[in-house]
């Protein structure tokens, strides 16, 4: 549920970022830069005469908020006359201003000019530019010439894509300008002129410059379109990880409940293994009990013997010395006998002072050796207390019976033992 808001929210709130972004771009976020008679940059009239050895004649003068170009135009061996409006934007001085003004992130220029009373003629606007690979400050012609010439129109201001504006071919051959470095450049704008066009007549003309003004956005729309990409793809990203870590965390949590499914399941299994211990042996001596050793009888074994043993007079060291030294002697005497029976043989404790030993592949002559040992070895036993301790032995080996005359005869063979005096090894018949 979390995620999902999360995805929706995010989702929205790129959604609505994008709107805005895109709205603010289009219709808001303007920038300009305005050059008439109010600028700060300075303003001077250029011509052949002051920079090509023409005689053409230039001057500016600032009337009603406009600035206005007086040109005569004198034939000369110069062939190109000329007159201009040049705004001076680099300033050796101030060193943010050294190598001109950026004009490079506006997308269109607005001329306000006209010929006065005469129409239509040629104006050419100019942009020198600063290019550190191959321009000198005292060079002007080292500056990137960049221009357009148009027809004025009267009361007809011109609005002209930055992208038309173009480096003549004449000033690259010229400068051996590289092809790489010949494209359009505003970056380092050291003059805006505004200039009388090609091939015009001898006379006098006067054209009336109101303003230029470059109009763009404060980012660049490619930069700003660039902008919502990587957002998306940010987004994208950021939902791609978190989308991965939410799998990680779920596969490290299914990990641990699987490990601790296991853990649980091992716990389980040792508890049951415990619990059917508990069950199935004598919590005194730890010997099988008579459910533990039910197993054993109904193998199909070739051959099995079993063996009755009772602790002669054993109620006689409850009332001398104690029923815990009772349950001491009934420990030690179930740890003797398994220690030295064999490793394939069985002891259950069947009740009170009364142990069944279950021989498995083993014939009664066998068995009678093993008992005969046993009894021997409980006689010579260091007891506690200095107790002299017996015992006697009844012994069987399985015929075709049932599991319950099997041991009933190994039973009567015990009896048989303690009338004949105990301390003794019986074989049933």
């Amino acid at each position: 549920m979390y995620k999902d808001k999360l995805e929706s929210g995010i989702l929205v709130g790129l959604l609505i970022l994008t709107a805005l972004i895109y709205l603010l771009q289009r219709y808001s976020l303007d920038h300009i830069i305005v050059f008439d008679a109010n600028t700060s940059f300075p303003i001077k009239a250029i011509s052949d005469n002051s920079t090509l050895q023409g005689e053409s004649i230039g001057s500016v003068s600032i009337v009603d908020n406009k600035i206005i170009l007086d040109c005569e135009i004198i034939s000369s061996e110069y062939a190109w006359p000329f007159c201009e409006i040049a705004f001076k934007l680099h300033d050796e001085n101030i060193p943010e201003q050294r190598y001109g003004i950026n004009l490079s992130n506006y997308d269109t220029v607005e001329v306000h000019a006209t010929y006065q009373n005469i129409h239509p003629l040629g104006i050419r606007l100019q942009i020198r530019n600063y290019h550190n690979s191959y321009s000198q400050l005292q060079d002007v012609g080292s500056w990137k010439y960049t221009g357009i010439e148009y027809f004025s129109l009267e009361d007809s201001p011109l609005k002209i894509p930055i992208k038309a504006l173009q480096v003549p071919t004449w000033w690259l051959l010229e400068r051996k300008i590289p092809i790489a470095e010949s494209a359009p450049e505003l970056n380092n704008v050291m003059v805006l002129e505004l200039a009388t066009g090609n091939n015009i007549k001898p006379g006098k003309y006067q054209i009336v410059l109101e303003k230029i003004i470059f109009q763009g956005k404060r980012f660049n729309t490619e930069q700003v379109y660039s902008a919502i990409i990587m957002l998306w793809v940010s987004a994208s990203l950021f939902l791609f990880f978190y989308h991965l870590a939410i799998s990680r965390s779920k596969l490290r949590k299914a990990h641990k409940k699987t490990s601790d499914l296991k853990r649980l399941n091992k716990l389980l299994n040792v508890k049951t293994q415990e619990l059917k211990d508990q069950a199935e042996r004598d919590p005194l001596t730890g010997a099988l009990n008579r459910s533990g050793i039910k197993a054993i009888f109904i193998q199909d074994l070739p051959q099995l013997s079993i063996a009755f043993i009772d602790i002669d007079h054993f109620k006689q060291v409850n009332d001398i010395h104690g029923h815990a030294v009772g349950d001491d002697v009934l420990q030690k005497f179930s740890a003797l006998l398994s220690e030295n029976s064999r490793d394939t043989d069985f002891l259950a404790r069947w009740g009170g002072e009364e142990f069944l030993l279950v021989c498995p592949n083993t014939t009664l002559a066998k068995t009678r050796t093993l008992a005969e040992a046993l009894r021997e070895l409980i006689e010579n036993y260091q007891w506690p207390n200095d107790i002299k301790l017996t015992s006697s032995f009844g012994i069987a080996q399985r015929r075709e019976e049932s599991n319950t005359k099997f041991i009933a005869r190994a039973d009567k063979a015990l009896y048989s033992a303690k009338a004949q005096g105990r301390n003794r090894v019986v074989s049933s018949k």
